[in-house]
């Protein structure tokens, strides 16, 4: 993103959904970590019939999925906007050749 933020000469990054002041990758893969971690436990108690604990661990889930979410979202939107010209950068247009990722 760094790149692409550069290159369209974006210099308030508050005008950005996601914060790139940080290292977003690692905080993603950490929250992804988290999330197995939660999904362990959860199934973990749930075998050992303790309702209680997998229903914390639930809650936690849940709070690691919607901050995972918010970072995607963010990014998604950044890079929605970094598609879009502006006057410091006019992308050109896609030829017949190009083929998009599925």
């Amino acid at each position: 993103m760094d790149t692409l933020i550069n290159l369209k000469k974006i210099d308030d990054l508050d005008s950005l959904d996601a914060d790139y002041s940080f290292e977003w990758q690692k905080d993603a893969n950490e929250m992804i970590d988290g999330i197995n971690q939660y999904v362990e436990q959860t199934l973990s108690s749930l075998e050992s019939e303790s309702y209680q604990n997998a229903h914390c661990s639930l809650i936690s889930l849940r709070i690691r999925l919607q901050e995972l979410r918010g970072t995607i979202d963010g990014i998604t939107n950044d890079a929605i906007l970094m598609n879009c010209d502006n006057e410091e950068f006019t992308w050109p247009p896609l030829s017949e050749e190009c083929r998009l990722l599925e």
